[in-house]
This record gives structure tokens, sequence and C-alpha cells, in this order.
């Protein structure tokens, strides 16, 4: 299964964001705590504008790519950008093809037991329609018996699935799911009339919104904290400092205002969160 979906991924090109080999500076990881020797690889799925986007020319962009690149530099170690769709990430590091996942992932338990993650923003769930969508959805509970579009193995997906399975549980209908391998295939799905609606990461539909493509109707579903995942621990110990040096200097914050997004606030600290692999 993992190399069907490696094989299916978005590409499965490696993009260089960040080169820090200086002379002047020592690599903050060692080749032994890497996969490959002199490089932090981590993957991402440039389909969730503004977090991580292919741009008109072919480049990566976004909030997850810029920090990539600063990663980069305070490390003094190239960071290397593996490109990929969002199920294959997990088995991926655990097949130790990747250092880490770099996609705006949300914390779950379940997932903080398989990896060492370190939450750095809070998002939430945004539920779309069509621009020209008559459809009316003013609570969660209206999602009932309307057919949804999600991505597939997403937090979104899990949230969705739990409100259907409690309904259900109390005699009512279930809402119908599709689930689609990215968030360009989600929108896709919605503006083709496959689906009522679409759940969205709130970032990716604030793009998408202020981009006339799509219309929010529900938002602020499912707060919680998004991560960078990693497989060694001394990885993520050492990110996690440069992550409080770029919030200690402002550079952290900068980077959020700058795409709209929303940082950790400021009496949560950065820092591994879970227990990390048994």
């Amino acid at each position: 299964m993992f190399s069907t979906l490696l094989r299916l991924s978005a590409a499965a090109a490696l993009v260089f964001v960040a080169n820090a080999a200086h002379a002047a500076c020592t690599p903050a990881i060692a080749d032994s705590d890497l996969i490959a020797p002199g490089k932090l690889q981590l993957s991402i799925n440039p389909t969730n504008p503004p977090q991580q986007f292919v741009d008109k020319d072919g480049q990566l962009q976004g909030l997850n790519v810029e920090l990539a690149a600063e990663l980069g530099k305070r490390l003094c170690l190239p960071v290397e950008l593996v490109r990929m769709d969002f199920p294959a990430m997990i088995p991926a590091m655990g097949a130790a093809r990747i250092d880490g996942v770099n996609t705006g992932m949300f914390w779950t338990e379940e997932r903080s037991k398989l990896m060492y993650m370190v939450p750095y923003a809070i998002q939430a769930i945004s539920v779309v329609v069509a621009p020209d969508s008559g459809i009316k959805i003013a609570t969660e509970n209206d999602l009932i018996g309307k057919t949804s579009a999600v991505e597939v193995s997403t937090y979104q997906m899990n949230w969705l699935k739990k409100l259907s399975d409690t309904n259900v549980a109390k005699g009512g209908p279930a809402i119908e799911m599709r689930t689609f391998p990215t968030a360009t295939n989600v929108v896709s799905a919605l503006l083709a009339g496959q689906v009522d609606n679409a759940l969205l990461v709130d970032s990716v539909a604030r793009d998408l919104v202020g981009r006339g493509r799509v219309k929010e109707v529900l938002s602020g579903l499912g707060t919680a904290r998004t991560t960078l995942g990693f497989r060694n621990k001394t990885v993520a110990d050492t990110v996690v400092k440069a992550l409080n040096a770029m919030r200690a200097d402002g550079f952290y914050q900068a980077l959020f205002d700058k795409f709209g997004l929303t940082s950790m606030p400021a009496d949560q600290p950065l820092a591994i969160a879970g227990p990390g692999p048994a």
C-alpha cells in the first residue's frame, strides 16, 4: 500500500528549499540522526494555500515552505521538501523514507504515539459550498443527511465521521462522506456538483473565499493545534529549540502575520506534545 500511495502522490520530486552548507557553521543535527546524511527531509503536500502551494511558475510557496527555509538556515542544514499526498506521509516516515512531516498536520492523541509531534499553529475546520449554492447549513447538525467531501485520512474526515457516528447511535441518518486524495480534488468535486458541501482547513477555505471560488457557511469547528511531526526525538528537540528562537526574535510571529494564519498563543510553549513512539 505504501508504494502505491507514493506512486499516486502529487509529485515524487524532491525540492531543496534551503541550502545551509556554509563553511562558517556546523550542522545542528548529526548525520546519525538523519535518514540521509547532510540533509533534513520533510514531506509536504502543496495543495493547501496559504500553508503550502505551487505558484504559477511551479515553485513551492507558503508559510510551511518559508518555515522550512528558515529552519534550514538556523540548523545549518539543507531542508529538502518531499512532495507527496497526505495519506503517504506517516507510512513514509515509519518506513524511514523521510525525517518528518511539514504539512500543517492536526494533533491527535493517536498520531502523537506514532511520532514526535511539535504543535506550532492553531487551525480549525470550515464548511464551504459552491458560490451559487442555495444549500442552508447553519450548524454542524445541518450536515446530517447531506453529502460532504473531505480529504482522506485527515483530521476533518475523522471529525465528520465522529459527528455522523454520534447521530447514527441516536437512531438518525449518517452523513454521506466522499473522500479525495487532496484538498484540490475536494474543491473540484464540490464545484462539479458531486457533493453538497466540503470540509476544509479554515486557512484554505479563507483563501478560496478570497478568490471567489467558494462560499463559507460554517467556521471554527474542531479547533485544534497543527504540528510538525518527526521520527527521531533528537531531531524534534533541535527543531523545537530553533522554533523558540524564532519566536523570541520575532520571525515566528511575523511569518504568521504575513500569511494570515493563527500562531500558538504566547502562553503555550512550542514543545513536543504527546509521548512519541513507544
